[in-house]
């Protein structure tokens, strides 16, 4: 018989590690590598005020729901916006969506996943404008902006 299953005890328990599990966004993630097809494959690295850059600062809360901060420069140019995401049930992806203003204005939706260890997050499309994906690393909120990312340029 289960007499202890359902105690007072037992319920706090499962209700406090259900609080404490986040989702695997949360955190802040700078943008490392901007994925592009084009005639000419190679890596070239470039300084963030000749591309998009983006920084993205998110926080899980209850019932899935990811909200957070996205920093982009469109070439040197500062811009804020909100951020939302919530999971793609079953598919381990999430969609993060944010109103961009550069260049011009638009409701820009992507999915997101982790990749490896869960130190990055590749995202598909529009963040930055041309990219086929880009991938962002984990960083502290702290950490200062990097001077330059990388581009991997592949075959289309």
């Amino acid at each position: 018989m289960l007499r202890h299953g359902l105690s007072p005890a037992f319920l706090l328990y499962g209700a406090l590690l259900h609080g404490f599990q986040q989702s695997p966004l949360t955190g802040t993630w700078d943008l490392t590598h901007i994925f592009r097809s084009g005639p000419t494959p190679g890596t070239h690295v470039v300084a963030i005020d000749s591309t998009v850059y983006v920084r993205v600062t998110l926080e899980s809360h209850s019932g899935d729901w990811i909200s957070g901060m996205l920093y982009r420069r469109y070439f040197g140019e500062p811009e804020r916006s909100k951020v939302e995401a919530g999971p793609l049930r079953g598919t381990g992806r999430f969609v993060i969506g944010a109103e961009l203003d550069q260049p011009t204005w638009q409701r820009a939706r992507t999915v997101a996943w982790t990749v490896g260890l869960g130190d990055t997050l590749r995202l598909g499309t529009p963040l930055v404008p041309g990219a086929d994906s880009i991938e962002l690393k984990r960083v502290r909120p702290d950490a200062p902006y990097p001077a330059t990312v990388v581009e991997v340029v592949t075959a289309p």
